[in-house]
């Protein structure tokens, strides 16, 4: 059995930095490490500004401008882990001759480890391209063998990437056709700008590319930049905060090519400008993974960038629980800790680091956490998952999978923040504005400047809501349980489950699709018709039940809810009806792979139909014992409780299990989504009562 690697012993606040020798490309790699203190600056307590006086040199050398001063970082996947290449690694000691770094030859420590293929191959191209600054690289300079290592080095992240000199991302080795691909970035940017706003880029009509100077349609580029852009860096959770943190230069290397992160942004914002993202992305993938792509995610590290420096070098918590559930890890338990280095000093010095604890007990003690600060974005409607770790707790999200439906409730969707109609108002069936079921707010609430900033402070509200009212959520932690108040609205009836028929992007959809969607809902429209009474505008009710009660704001740009149920959504229904039963034979006679997209449809009437796909994918239909009709989770069963949790948004599907209750998932019922079960409990025809969700 090989032994591990011997690492030396850190103190706190100190890293290795790792540098690589110019060894011949017929040689192993070998390279070696040497031990600093790291500034991190955004800590500014006594003790880390006396460590920095101490070791003033390893400040000087990260803060000082030059070539010859800082550090590299490098922003990577790790890649499948099956195939290993050695590298020789030794530790030495440092010295400093005129303020700059370098190996001091002695050598207190000589091993091999092992890395695995994508980071070798990068190596591979540094060692050709003779670099010779020293680089942080988590594989190397971690000890990944060690959880007291790993638990220290993990909250100093945040400060390795954010001083680093220069971010280097590396997104693996590349076809010629992807080379060229990524070349070719600066010169479609420029012809997709020069183009006026409203150009239309119809991607059936190869002369519109041709007339504005680009490659057509069928050109492999095109294709080779979707897989560029749904490459792995794209949606993992680490590389996301890598990218958020670094302040100076990035670029972007794959293969031998390589361009500005500055000029990969550029290329994002063109390419969402012309409405072609989704096109190159549907080139190479069939289905939606629930995990970001190339375009998403370059948008979002710029929001984010946006978002840490207006709200003092933080992203809010209810944002952070949205944006980790569409990126992924090797290991689960990094759904948590990789989020740390984008959370307030304050915020994260709160949550243990320890690699060692099972999964399980880490999501729990985030979502714990989360519960105690964050009401506005409850987390009740995270909880839909693509898979499930058993041992977890039913309400507790597995954060290392997806979510398996857009959130109801939620302010987010893909990563970014809904733009609201300011005259809408989102569900709140579990409270008022006002009143005796108002969220209660605490008399002598505190606010406190965030110090954590490198600009300016900010006053942040603390305390917000008073957590010792006794209709909150009471999160009871030797048994992972949730204590909550409620009240009981309904029960399940009748259900009818998913159509696997929106599993596809709808740009992938088949005559089998959308047989299968046509058939669903005339389904549940008979439901409906069966269930609603004789008074009830049934087809308004049904058609408002399938996209959540959401409109097209006035804008264009946002959601609004018709909360007072004064919006026709019955026109908007039938005219998506209409389209999709003329495209079924028109269809299958014409199209053999893709759907042509509704553009004929009015700007309201599209934006019913993309509400729709979102809103009923993976979700069932249900009528309930006392005539009303909604949606839930694809699990729901007839028998299961329909409640509405005091403080919460939604609507909540509940199984009963003895003496506590399995929870399935947000439902949306018509009818109950704005405080209406509050009304009838003070009328009296409904209770309000206390239970355990385990």
């Amino acid at each position: 059995m090989a032994i591990p690697f011997i690492y030396d012993h850190l103190e706190p606040k100190q890293i290795r930095l790792f540098q690589l020798d110019h060894s011949s490309p017929s040689e192993h790699l070998t390279g070696r490490l040497v031990v600093l203190r790291h500034p991190t600056h955004l800590d500014q307590t006594i003790e880390n500004y006396r460590g920095m006086c101490r070791n003033w040199r390893d400040m000087n050398f990260v803060k000082k401008p030059g070539e010859a001063y800082g550090y590299d970082a490098l922003s990577y996947t790790w890649g499948p882990q099956l195939e290993t290449f050695p590298l020789k690694l030794q530790l030495t000691g440092k010295l400093y001759e005129d303020g700059i770094l370098y190996s001091n030859g002695v050598v207190r420590h000589e091993d091999i480890i092992d890395i695995h293929r994508n980071l070798y191959e990068f190596l591979c191209r540094l060692r050709k391209a003779r670099y010779k600054r020293f680089i942080w690289i988590d594989a190397i300079c971690i000890n990944q063998n060690d959880h007291r290592d790993k638990s220290m080095q993990i909250p100093l992240m945040r400060y390795v990437y954010h001083e680093a000199r220069q971010v280097k991302i590396w997104l693996g080795v590349a076809t010629p056709v992807e080379e060229e691909a990524l070349a070719s970035i600066p010169f479609l940017t420029e012809k997709l700008a020069t183009q006026s706003p409203g150009y239309d880029w119809d991607t059936e009509f190869p002369d519109k590319f041709e007339s504005a100077g680009v490659p057509a349609p069928t050109h492999p580029v095109w294709r080779a930049l979707g897989l560029l852009m749904t490459r792995s860096w794209f949606e993992r959770l680490w590389t996301l905060q890598e990218a958020i943190l670094w302040e100076k230069s990035s670029v972007v290397y794959c293969g031998d090519e390589q361009i500005s992160w500055e000029t990969l942004e550029l290329f994002v914002s063109s390419m969402d400008n012309a409405r072609l993202a989704d096109w190159t992305v549907i080139q190479s993938v069939d289905t939606d993974t629930g995990v970001s792509n190339g375009y998403e995610a370059v948008s979002l590290i710029k929001d984010c960038k946006i978002l840490l420096t207006n709200d003092g070098w933080r992203l809010p918590l209810d944002f952070l629980l949205h944006v980790i559930r569409r990126r992924s890890v090797t290991r689960p338990a990094d759904m948590v800790f990789g989020m740390l280095a984008l959370m307030a000093h304050e915020e994260k010095s709160r949550i243990t680091v320890d690699v060692s604890l099972p999964v399980e007990r880490v999501y729990f003690e985030f979502a714990r956490y989360y519960i105690l600060n964050e009401l506005d974005e409850c987390i009740l409607n995270h909880n839909s998952s693509q898979t499930r770790r058993e041992s977890l707790p039913s309400w507790c999200p597995d954060f290392s999978s997806p979510e398996n439906t857009v959130p109801l409730a939620s302010k987010f969707l893909y990563g970014r923040e809904v733009s609201r109609d300011h005259f809408s108002t989102n569900f709140r069936a579990g409270f008022n504005k006002d009143g005796q079921w108002a969220k209660p707010m605490k008399k002598d609430r505190q606010y406190t400047y965030v110090k954590d900033m490198p600009h300016f402070a900010r006053m942040y509200q603390e305390g917000k809501y008073d957590l010792s009212h006794p209709d909150f959520m009471h999160v009871v932690s030797d048994v992972m349980q949730l204590n909550v108040s409620g009240v009981l609205i309904d029960k399940i009836a009748i259900v009818i489950k998913p159509t696997d028929g929106l599993k596809r992007m709808v740009y992938r959809w088949t005559a089998n699709d959308l047989e299968k969607i046509v058939a669903w809902d005339k389904e549940c429209l008979s439901l409906a018709r069966k269930t609603l009474q004789t008074d009830v505008e049934i087809l308004n009710a049904y058609g408002r039940t399938l996209v959540a009660n959401s409109l097209e704001a006035s804008d264009g740009g946002g959601v609004l809810w018709d909360e007072y149920g004064r919006a026709d959504y019955c026109h908007a229904y039938k005219e998506v009806r209409a389209y999709l039963d003329l495209l079924i034979p028109h269809w299958a006679t014409n199209y053999a792979t893709s759907v042509p997209l509704p553009k004929e449809l009015s700007s309201e009437v599209l934006f019913f139909f993309h509400r729709f796909i979102t809103v009923t994918r993976n979700r069932c239909f249900f009528a309930t014992a006392n005539g009303r009709i909604g949606i839930g989770p694809a699990d729901t069963q007839p028998g299961d409780d329909v409640r509405v949790i005091i403080f919460c948004p939604t609507p909540y599907i509940l199984r009963e299990q003895g003496s506590v209750y399995e929870f399935i998932g947000e439902a949306y019922v018509d009818g109950m989504m704005y405080g209406q079960a509050l009304e009838m409990v003070d009328q009296g025809n409904l209770t309000k009562e206390r239970f355990t969700i385990a």
